[in-house]
């Protein structure tokens, strides 16, 4: 099978196409045929060699882990699903058989069905941001009806989902991106957006109920000074957690200031993915590259300009 590797770490240039043996489903394993994968930030961090994953790899080694496909076979101890099933989910950190490849291998609780009427690029794309904005907002922010929460990064992967998650909770929602994509923003729900370009949000956006930041730094700062006391922020960089500077601040301000890790819910993939479906969420996807492309689509991610998600077609 044909699978993009790496056999050292570096800039997106070293990810090659290889020939690779076709997987083989165990006993408690599931086959699937990709069909398109999901591109995501922590990618390109382990293919440089600066995530911590990066240290448990052994070249040549397959990245990836957001995938869509169908199941081509199934190990005697799979019993939720069966062969031309229609699949997504993430794999895992690290799963020795990536979602860069034609085929790759599952566990049960590693997928979900997909819905028929969400294409394979859109279910691809939704693993981990959907249940990082998921999650950040329900698990960690605890968003209310009727609550203020501001969005930093409104129109990426995980905040273009996160503005439509909290207008679903009943929020009112503020939003930040740049000003040329302020139609899209606003097409998602957002009640205030605000150009990061041309507007101090912390001047608009003032006694907040809670903040999602997906920036850290100044940023973290000046979105801790935006929430009332006793209000919640929520950072997802893992790279800034326990920054000392913001951790005083949300003291001196009772602000619940949290670094969530995003974990594995099927029930809550599914729950994203039947909203997919029943057009009450969008997922935007806004570039598409062919398998051949993967380092293009790597330099698009490492270009910080994205809206919405990067995917990679496989088969099909």
């Amino acid at each position: 099978m044909k699978a993009v590797v790496i056999n050292e770490f570096g800039t997106a240039d070293v990810l090659k196409m290889a020939e690779m043996p076709k997987p083989v489903a165990g006993e408690d394993q599931i086959l699937i045929s990709v069909k398109a994968i999901g591109i995501n930030p922590v990618d390109t961090k382990v293919r440089a060699g600066g995530h911590l994953i990066s240290k448990r790899l052994k070249f040549p080694a397959i990245l990836g882990w957001d995938i869509s496909g169908v199941v081509e076979d199934c190990g005697s101890g799979i019993t939720k699903f069966k062969s031309g099933d229609e699949v997504f989910g993430n794999l895992g950190f690290p799963n020795l058989s990536g979602g860069y490849a034609e085929y790759v291998l599952a566990n049960e609780n590693e997928i979900v069905i997909k819905p028929k009427d969400v294409p394979f690029e859109e279910a691809a794309a939704l693993p981990v941001v959907g249940l990082t904005a998921y999650q950040s907002l329900h698990d960690y922010l605890k968003i209310k009806s009727g609550e203020s929460v501001l969005i930093q990064a409104a129109s990426g992967g995980v905040g273009h989902l996160a503005v439509q998650l909290a207008k679903i909770a009943g929020a009112m929602v503020f939003a930040t991106a740049s000003g040329k994509n302020k139609d899209f923003v606003e097409s998602l729900g957002a009640d205030r957006f605000i150009d990061y370009t041309s507007e101090g949000f912390s001047v608009i956006a003032k006694n907040m109920d809670a903040v999602q930041d997906a920036m850290g730094g100044e940023v973290l700062y000046d979105s801790i000074r935006c929430v009332k006391q006793g209000g919640r922020v929520v950072c997802l960089p893992s790279s800034t957690k326990d920054d000392p500077k913001a951790i005083e601040l949300a003291r001196q301000r009772n602000v619940n200031l949290v670094w969530p890790m995003m974990y594995k819910s099927n029930e809550q993939l599914s729950l994203l993915a039947r909203m997919m479906e029943e057009r009450k969420l969008r997922m935007h996807v806004g570039h598409v590259f062919s398998f051949e492309r993967m380092a293009d689509a790597h330099r698009q991610i490492e270009s910080h300009w994205t809206v919405g998600k990067v995917v990679v077609k496989v088969n099909g």
